[in-house]
Parts: C-alpha cells; structure tokens; sequence
C-alpha cells in the first residue's frame, strides 16, 4: 500500500481521494492507457463497501467531485439512489474485484493497445523488464466465451456480476502463498488484514488480460494501480519490440531427412532456432524487482502530477488545489 490516496479515513481523506482519483484518470490518459474509454476507481476510505468511480465521460474530462459517482460493492449500484449521473458500463468489473479480495483498493481497465495484441494472438505476456515485476511469469488471460448469461449480449463487455465474478476468479485468490500475497500483505494496515492471524484474500496476479477486449489490474493504492496500468502497457511494448528484432535476427538450420525425389519435403525433422531465445525475468527476479520498485512509486506519482498539472487538457477542481 503506498502512502497516498486511501489510508486516511477523515473528512479530508475523502477530499484527498476525490482529488486523487481525477489526478489518475488524468494521467492514465496522458500515458495512453485509457481514451475515451477505459476507467479506474477506488474503494471508499470509510466504507469498504462502496467504492468510487467517475461517471461515463472520458477520463481526460473527469475534473470535479460532481464527476464521481459512489457505488456498492454488492450490486455495483449508486448508494444515492435518486443519482441521475450515468454510469460505466463495466463497472462490475470493479464490484467483483472488491468483493473478492478485501484487500484490493482499486481497479484499472484499459483497452491499450500496445496490449492488445497479447488479448488475441495467443502469444503469453511476459515479462522482459525490471520495471514490470508485479506482473511475476505468468500473466492469466480471461475469455468471456463461455461465462455469458443466458440471453446476454456476446459483445465481450463485462456488463453483469456473472461475467464480474469469473473475471475476478482469473486472477486465482492465494491464502497463503503467491505473487502479490507474499511480498504485499506485510504492508497493510490492520483493517486489511496486516495483522489479522487470519489472511484476507488476496489475488495471486496483478494483471489480467481479457481474450479480444484489454486488460485490468488491481493494486492496494491509485498510485500502485496507475504504476501497474503504465507499466503493464512498457512490458508489452518492449516485449513486442524484442520478439520482432529477434524474429529478424535468428537464423534457423534445418534438422531431419529431406526426400528430394518427393518435392523436396521434409520427411522427418524440424527447424532448429540459432542464435538464442528471448529470455524472461525468472519468478525470483520479479519478485525482487518489484520489491524494489515498489517503494519508490512516489517519484514517478509526482513526475505524472506534474505533466498533467502544466498540461491545459487536465483540470482538477478538487478541493485542495490542482492535480
């Protein structure tokens, strides 16, 4: 849990989370991990049963408190119940992970693109870079096929609680042992679970890719989250990159019989790849990058403040001031 936006539990943290979560969108959109659609939100600081999220505008527009609308983990409905503000779409999306891990305060989903192409090529993502620890070896890609409702719309949205809960099943919740678990939970105040003898459920990945759609990821802070969305979106980028330079690079020799007298095919053998693979952080070098990294996300908070700060697209009418 980073020092942020969500241990206060006050009048002025709320305030403090209002103006938080415009700063997020703010600079999930500058960073193009969201445009006009795509969204975050956050579990409310005195009550872990509702959580908050803007209402469907585009995330570079969000600028006022007016813009958040607060819903209940259970249902995913406005706990004003005469809210006239639109809703997302998707946000059962951020119901389900609430509900299902305790210890998770807050969700982003994206549709980057340089992601994409991990949602529908079968290529796994991952992770090639120190920076990207959170994501560990294996990052779980969820197929909406076979989880609709009857009589639902196939338009792979996440538009009920049914898709919301295996969507959050995919992440895999760890009791004991896991990614996230292990190196996290040690950080989290009591009311988490920090203390408890008992653990609360947390998820045993950070990212989640949806087949066709883009991805989501859930983190115990806006900082970590905003941290995980951008980064998640690097490790695909240099991922990418580094397949494409290795495809051009390596060679491959030719192993096996070939019958020439049938046309030359290859009656037995196979390519054999020369010049390397690519090679991947193990499971013990992502721990410890992002155990690392993971107390430092307050410089890279505050350089993205800054940017969407000076930048004339971005207002910030929280109170307390600009982004």
């Amino acid at each position: 849990m980073s020092a942020g936006y969500f241990p206060k539990r006050d009048k002025v943290g709320l305030e403090d989370l209002f103006k938080g979560l415009v700063t997020a969108c703010h600079i999930l959109h500058h960073n193009g991990i969201v445009d006009a659609y795509g969204h975050i939100s956050v579990r409310s600081p005195d009550n872990a049963a509702t959580f908050w999220m803007p209402s469907n505008m585009p995330p570079a527009l969000v600028s006022s408190p007016d813009d958040l609308v607060e819903y209940d983990v259970d249902g995913a409905e406005p706990v004003e119940k005469n809210n006239t503000k639109p809703g997302y779409l998707e946000r059962h999306i951020h119901s389900e992970m609430y509900k299902r891990y305790p210890a998770i305060n807050c969700v982003v989903h994206s549709h980057a693109g340089d992601v994409l192409p991990y949602c529908v090529s079968g290529v796994p993502l991952k992770n090639t870079i120190h920076m990207a620890g959170f994501l560990g070896t294996n990052v779980p890609v969820w197929d909406a096929a076979g989880h609709y409702p009857s009589s639902s719309k196939h338009d792979l949205l996440v538009r009920d609680s049914t898709l919301g809960t295996s969507l959050a099943a995919a992440l895999k919740p760890a009791t004991s042992t896991g990614f996230i678990y292990s190196k996290v939970r040690s950080a989290l105040p009591s009311q988490l679970g920090g203390s408890s003898s008992e653990p609360k459920m947390e998820p045993d990945h950070a990212v989640v890719l949806l087949q066709g759609h883009g991805f989501t990821t859930v983190a115990h802070g806006i900082e970590e989250a905003v941290y995980q969305a951008i980064y998640t979106k690097e490790a695909a980028k240099a991922q990418t990159t580094a397949l494409t330079i290795q495809n051009a690079h390596t060679g491959y020799a030719l192993e096996g019989k070939v019958d020439v007298g049938a046309g030359g095919k290859i009656k037995s053998g196979h390519a054999k790849v020369e010049g390397g693979g690519l090679k991947y952080l193990s499971d013990r070098e992502s721990h410890d990058a992002w155990e690392s990294i993971s107390g430092t996300l307050t410089k890279p908070w505050a350089l993205w403040c800054r940017e969407v700060e000076v930048n004339p697209l971005y207002k910030n009418d929280c109170p307390g001031g600009g982004d």
